[in-house]
């Protein structure tokens, strides 16, 4: 080969790695990943006191929910180690190191006297589990409240270990992945256990994150990825690949594709559903058609990569973001070791379009306000992966999926 070949074989490779660059690593490395960018202390919010709850053994709690009548708070927690070892989402399959002792957690947040005086942890009927120990691996969850009585429907993402149907072994995960399902169970306000309803079990059920109720007998859910192990996954981030399904009593179908790690989505007070994705900062705004599928009406962009969103009784929107979220893969293989920073955005819809008036109904005549609500270095707050806003209180909760505590926001000057 000419010295003149190599020349310019090696302007064209040089070429194509800057347009790579400008294109799809530096918007990785810096907005995703969060390398060099500056983030607050929890002292800059001066009209909010934080404080980590280290004592209750709440650990690992991925997913929150609050019931707005009564201040009980629901908790999806595990254990922080067990997490490192078991959590398909960021591929963590060592079937054999996973919790067995992931719960339900119930915080009464409006109650008197010490915080350890007021949680409980739901016990479970009628749910065999694994080989009968009735053990589940959670990740998301949402909870439907009967408008008419104290009745609670909880739909819940379980990873559950492959098993090798026939000898009743562990497959190993890291070839075939998770088998992960969407359970049903029914419990009341202020109960003890939780009654398992059914299982949703299907094919397209394949790397489920996070679960929300659209009626009182479908739901839809995210698959954070194109599927369970394999080289194709490792490009989601790169080219999309996620989904999000939706399962009634008789059938399970894919509602929308090709979203990039499509994480912990919520059914708002204004029936949409917003999907946010977590490389590429957007929130993605949808209804349900009749046919059951997902038609894009709007997308919102935020300045941080997110996690799960929630929703107030104002029918604001909160996001929990990841400034660094390079910092918080070191801590998901270290979480008592290593404090990611966190933050939380409020997403609050207002109107324009048709001359500013007040009554527009068109979803795409809507625009949203994106603000940061708080912030830490990682020196009070979890990594959250979720926030949830109290109305009447004004408290915030915040929890993560790797990490050893969660943490109170109370305001000051609160009404």
């Amino acid at each position: 080969m000419s010295v003149s070949l190599v020349s310019r074989a090696a302007i064209i490779g040089t070429v194509l790695i800057a347009v790579l660059y400008q294109l799809v690593f530096k918007s990785i490395i810096f907005d995703t990943l969060g390398y060099g960018r500056k983030v607050l202390s929890i002292k800059a919010f001066q009209d909010v006191h934080c404080e980590k709850i280290t004592e209750l053994g709440l650990e690992g709690c991925e997913d929150m929910w609050l019931h707005e009548s009564t201040g009980l708070l629901y908790m999806a927690c595990s254990d922080s180690q067990s997490r490192t070892q078991w959590l398909p989402a960021v591929g963590f399959l060592n079937a054999s190191g996973r919790g067995l002792t992931d719960r339900i957690a119930v915080l009464d947040t409006r109650g008197q006297g010490r915080l350890a005086s007021r949680i409980k942890w739901l016990s479970v009927e009628n749910f065999s589990g694994i080989k009968g120990d009735g053990t589940m691996n959670l990740h998301g969850f949402d909870i439907r409240a009967d408008e008419e009585s104290d009745t609670l429907h909880i739909v819940l993402i379980n990873h559950r270990p492959p098993i090798d149907p026939e000898k009743g072994q562990l497959l190993d995960a890291a070839i075939v992945g998770a088998n992960s399902t969407i359970e049903h169970f029914q419990t009341r306000a202020g109960g003890d256990t939780m009654r398992h309803v059914r299982t949703y079990a299907d094919p397209l059920i394949q790397t489920p994150n996070r679960v929300a109720w659209v009626t009182s007998d479908s739901f839809v859910f995210t698959n954070d990825h194109s599927g369970k192990v394999g080289f194709r996954r490792e490009l989601d981030p790169f080219i999309g690949g996620g989904s999000v399904g939706y399962c009634n009593q008789n059938t399970c179908k894919i509602a929308y594709s090709g979203i990039k790690l499509p994480n912990g989505l919520i059914r708002a007070r204004d029936g949409l559903i917003y999907v946010p994705s977590t490389v590429d900062g957007t929130i993605k705004v949808f209804s349900l058609s009749e046919d059951l599928v997902l038609l894009k009406v709007n997308e919102i962009k935020v300045p941080l990569p997110i996690d799960n969103l929630s929703c107030d009784r104002n029918g604001d929107i909160y996001a929990a973001a990841l400034p660094k979220v390079y910092v918080w893969t070191e801590s998901s293989k270290n979480p008592f070791n290593v404090h990611p920073p966190s933050a939380v955005l409020l997403i609050r819809k207002s109107e324009r379009g048709n001359g500013g008036r007040e009554d527009v109904h068109n979803e795409t005549d809507a625009a949203y306000v994106v603000s940061k609500v708080l912030e830490d270095d990682g020196s009070v707050l979890p990594g959250a992966t979720t926030a949830v806003h109290d109305t009447e209180t004004g408290r915030f909760f915040l929890s993560g999926v790797m990490s050893p505590f969660i943490a109170i926001c109370e305001p000051i000057g609160h009404d």
